[in-house]
């Protein structure tokens, strides 16, 4: 006879087995002390499991351990960005041959010579520019995130009353320095 799985053991120890099968693992216990053994120390487990105190679990408890994990961060495939990157040339080349009026053959001939170097040019600003998006993005993602945590904690120590009047205040200064931009930039820098 075969040693029964250990998934009947459990059964049979909660009294879930049916009346056969029951009979049937008790003359293997007979026969067999392995499995008379693993009996013995699952009953022993399952009596000490039963004398532990109750564990009362605090109701915050999801919501602190939720707050503790950290978002998942998705990185975007190099390979959209150059898919986005052609796909953006193709769609300049497209405007300028409907703007100009003139076919492809037309435009190539006229412009075989600096073609290539349109080209050339094209593609370097393109990965200059990609590049210097990415740096921006590198830096002003924790900037913005140190950002959110410091209105955060302001959040909670300012009473709603001061915030309305610090928003107020904010936003003056966002729109004079905003006019003194926009009126240096006007003036040329002139003395």
């Amino acid at each position: 006879m075969s040693c029964f799985r250990i998934n009947d053991i459990y059964d049979y120890i909660e009294g879930s087995l049916s009346p056969e099968r029951r009979e049937e693992l008790e003359r293997h216990l007979g026969v067999c002390p392995k499995c008379r053994r693993a009996v013995e120390e699952r009953r022993s487990i399952a009596g000490a499991a039963t004398s532990l105190p109750p564990f009362a679990v605090p109701d915050d408890f999801t919501d602190r351990v939720m707050a503790r994990i950290a978002p998942a961060k998705i990185k975007s495939p190099a390979w959209l960005i150059i898919l986005a990157s052609a796909s953006s040339l193709l769609a300049l080349t497209a405007m300028i041959m409907i703007a100009s009026g003139r076919s492809v053959l037309e435009i190539i001939s006229g412009a075989s010579h600096s073609l290539w170097e349109y080209v050339k040019s094209a593609a370097l600003l393109i990965a200059k520019a990609v590049t210097l998006l990415s740096l921006a993005g590198k830096t002003i993602r924790p900037l913005l995130e140190s950002i959110a945590k410091g209105l955060s904690l302001a959040n909670s120590l300012v009473s709603p009353g001061l915030q309305f009047v610090l928003l107020g205040v904010m936003t003056a200064l966002i729109i004079s320095l905003a006019l003194a931009a926009r009126k240096k930039i006007s003036l040329g820098d002139q003395p």
